[in-house]
């Protein structure tokens, strides 16, 4: 054989190889599948074409001209091969989609490899009519045996003898089955095609089907037609336009495979396919590589060429090393890195939802992952709602209605024992009366992929069966355990992104509330030549439930108030901004002091808990006559320090605000004289706290107003903020704190 003849034997044994490889990979994968089956004995039989053209080109030239090899009954044994016409058209009814499934009587597909046994039958037994003919010859003859004999032999040579008649165009005749073959299945796949919905499907469709259709298209083209109109087709034509078509058909199925999934063949078994078609095919050019530099070497040095030839073999051996680990590498960066392999498709999610805390957003990205990777054709979410504070199975496509689930439903508890993927029916034990079981068979759900922390279900995945017919393999339940951990801490991340983004929004709220309060206070306290007043006020929260104000009054009086609602931050914020409102309201109104405090109280009791309440000290003094009028609902009494150092508590008025319904108060008068001191303070500093819980107390109060009454307002409540901190270094101190100074001067 000449160069040219080696390489065209060389490729058909490839293109063989290849098919039978994947015949091989495809059935093992998922024996028990009827479409594996299938497809596998399509690429069976259209293997055996190149092979056994292959063995052909080797055998003829041993052939005597005597018995020509196209006469051999190995040389039609070739016709073995012509079975992937009918195989081709049973493929085209389980892929795209499955026909087969509804036919009332399924064996009878199998009728469709008649004409193509019955054509192998023909060439291999009827090859040589007259062989047979000469066989069936019986003579004339007196006796019993050729009285039956004569009448059978003359049936049997009409009947050869047609055999005869029709050998002579059987290549013609089943080129024209073997077209309308063709024609059948390429009809049937287009019309599966138009039935899928998945886009992955389709891409995998596309290829696929385009793949085959060409190839055949190319076959038809290049040896039915010719063959069935008598066209005249150069054989190196014929053979450059079958290895094309061998080429498109094959790598389609291979490319559909490795980069699409096609026939839900695993990983390890694509990856197995990636790199033994490969490493053949580096095989092959290898050893083609050394026989033929071999062949060279001889013809220039003659026999003497053994170290020459060793020499070349290791060159080619050094070389062959890094092409192949520079082969795999291409390999894998073209084939294996794709959406379909597990270990790449999770690199890629984990990437993507490590930054995702929107629910909406992981709940899309992890259905669209599983319906376009592992082509499942629904995925429904439960997960546990905190505002309801129960398990809610989510809208989705076929199910715009979302379903609060029963905390006590025995199926939920069922899912909550579970660790990993579990089928449904190996839940069977907890179905009995559970709802959630039936809106799960409703939904026709096969698989549960339970989301647990260390302590707590926080719901779970509901996957229905994939489009491609394929049940979960092990590779699928392994990557769906990943997922659903990665799930897991996905879902934390956003519930405690969704808790921080809630307490910077309710720190915004603080803060304006907090401006609001400090706007609510008044910005300087009165003034004039004989009165020298300081007020301070700290929360210990952002706001607080103490409040001061000064109220100005015709003729130069002025309201002065001091209050200390219960409890602390937006609750007692709110009411001391409610009752300031009153207050000035009332104060407006001219309303009598006693009668203030009574209104205010009646407010109080009618629009709030009994929990709640307030102390309050409202005074209006009159700068030009020093009278004093107040009454204090409750609150710490204020201390008067006279000039002469008496004290005095202000302690005329009634029992705290909101305590009781109908509840008064009194209101009485005292005259300030120059050099006198009114302090008013709230709880916050009295009860203030050392180390041993020991409290400041209302007479280290009384004892440091009348040591330091001298002093000016501000003197004296910077002193005993800064001996109060001392005694209580608190911080933020434990109560709202708030301080009036109050001293007439001499001017």
């Amino acid at each position: 054989m000449d160069i040219y003849q080696i390489a065209i034997t060389a490729v058909y044994f490839i293109f063989g190889g290849i098919l039978l490889f994947l015949a091989y990979s495809i059935v093992r994968d998922h024996i028990g599948h009827r479409a594996n089956r299938i497809t596998g004995a399509m690429l069976f039989f259209a293997a055996l074409g190149p092979i056994f053209l292959a063995l052909g080109t080797i055998v003829k030239p041993n052939v005597s001209a005597e018995a020509p090899f196209e006469e051999s009954l190995i040389y039609n044994l070739l016709y073995v091969w012509e079975l992937f016409f009918p195989s081709f058209l049973l493929f085209s009814w389980i892929f795209p989609v499955d026909r087969l499934s509804g036919m009332r009587f399924p064996k009878l597909k199998y009728l469709i490899f008649l004409p193509h046994i019955f054509h192998l039958f023909l060439v291999t037994v009827f090859k040589d009519p007259d062989k047979i003919l000469n066989l069936l010859d019986v003579q004339s003859g007196e006796g019993f045996a050729s009285l039956i004999l004569k009448p059978l032999s003359d049936i049997l040579k009409y009947v050869v003898l047609g055999f005869s008649l029709l050998i002579h165009s059987q290549e013609t005749l089943f080129s024209l089955i073997n077209l309308i073959y063709v024609a059948l299945a390429v009809y049937f796949i287009l019309r599966g095609k138009g039935q899928i919905a998945n886009q992955q499907l389709r891409r995998q469709s596309n290829v696929l089907i385009t793949g085959i259709s060409v190839a055949m298209g190319l076959y038809t083209a290049a040896f039915l037609v010719p063959e069935i109109f008598s066209i005249d087709f150069s054989a190196s034509l014929q053979t450059g336009v079958l290895i094309g078509s061998l080429l498109v058909g094959g790598g389609a199925i291979a490319w559909s495979i490795v980069r699409y999934q096609f026939l839900d063949v695993s990983v390890i078994v694509r990856q197995s396919l990636v790199y033994t078609i490969s490493s053949g095919i580096l095989v092959g050019l290898y050893i083609l590589l050394v026989g033929e530099a071999d062949r060279m070497i001889t013809s220039l040095f003659g026999a003497k060429t053994t170290i020459v030839n060793i020499a070349f073999i290791v060159v080619a051996l050094m070389l062959f090393q890094p092409i192949n680990v520079q082969l795999d590498n291409l390999i894998k960066k073209l084939f294996i890195k794709s959406r379909t392999d597990y270990r790449n498709l999770m690199e890629i999610l984990s990437r993507r939802l490590i930054s995702v805390f929107d629910l909406e957003q992981v709940r899309s990205m992890i259905e669209k992952t599983l319906t376009s990777s592992l082509f499942i054709k629904r995925v429904y979410f439960v997960l546990f709602d905190d505002r309801l504070g129960e398990y809610v199975l989510l809208p989705s496509e076929d199910f715009a209605h979302r379903v609060i689930i029963n905390r006590e439903d025995l199926f939920l508890g069922g899912i909550g024992q579970l660790e990993t993927p579990t089928f449904m029916e190996r839940l069977s034990m907890y179905r009995a009366g559970s709802s959630l079981a039936d809106e799960l068979e409703r939904r026709k759900a096969q698989l549960i992929l339970p989301l647990k922390d260390a302590d707590h279900l926080l719901g779970f995945l509901a996957l229905t069966e994939k489009e491609s017919g394929y049940r979960y393999n092990a590779e699928d339940i392994s990557m769906l355990g990943v997922i659903s951990n990665q799930l897991v801490t996905v879902l934390t991340n956003a519930r405690l992104y969704a808790d921080s983004l809630e307490k910077q929004r309710m720190e915004e709220e603080l803060n304006m509330a907090r401006q609001i309060q400090l706007d609510l206070l008044p910005k300087n306290p009165p003034r004039s030549a004989h009165l020298d007043i300081f007020a301070y006020s700290l929360p210990s929260r952002t706001i607080g439930g103490d409040f001061y104000d000064f109220i100005p009054k015709d003729d130069g009086i002025f309201g002065m108030v001091i209050a200390d609602a219960s409890g602390k931050g937006m609750p007692a914020a709110l009411l001391v901004a409610q009752i300031q409102a009153m207050i000035r309201s009332e104060v407006a109104n001219n309303t009598e002091i006693a009668k203030i405090l009574y209104n205010i109280n009646r407010y109080v009791v009618e629009s709030t808990s009994s929990e709640r309440f307030v102390t309050l000290f409202y005074a209006e003094f009159n700068p030009g006559t020093g009278e004093l009028r107040y009454a204090n609902a409750g609150h710490n009494y204020p201390i008067l320090a006279k000039a002469d150092g008496r004290l005095q508590n202000l302690d005329t008025g009634g029992i705290l605000l909101g305590a009781f319904p109908g509840a008064c108060y009194q209101e009485t008068s005292i005259r300030l004289e120059p050099d006198d001191m009114l302090f008013l303070y709230t709880d916050g500093l009295s009860e203030a706290q050392d180390e041993k819980e020991t409290e400041f107390g209302e007479e280290r109060i009384r004892d440091f107003v009348r040591q330091n009454r001298d002093g000016s307002s501000r003197e004296i409540v910077t002193k005993i903020l800064e001996i109060v901190r001392e005694f209580d270094p608190t911080d933020p101190p434990r109560d709202d704190t708030t301080l009036i100074a109050m001293k007439l001067t001499r001017g």
